[in-house]
């Protein structure tokens, strides 16, 4: 496997931990909450959140000194 689809998988992985992570949080965390829930790294962290932000399965509203990452809901079909 080359080194940029290990690097691939990790992050997909990372983004599936922070979705569980999310799930069982009610929907809603912190940056913080999740970087010391999952023991990720800061650059780990905001790749997973941004690949999620970008397949619009998060949305992260900024903070003083965090973000707060919400989950969002999933569209049905048919669902505008």
């Amino acid at each position: 496997m080359q080194e940029t689809e290990k690097y691939r998988e990790t992050l997909i992985q990372n983004a599936g931990k922070i979705l569980k992570a999310l799930k069982s949080s009610g929907g809603s965390s912190t940056s913080w909450e999740l970087k010391l829930k999952l023991h990720l790294s800061g650059s780990a962290l905001y790749l997973a959140l941004g690949r999620l932000e970008a397949t619009d399965k998060i949305t992260l509203f900024p903070g003083e000194l965090n973000l707060t990452v919400k989950l969002n809901q999933e569209k049905k079909n048919g669902a505008a």
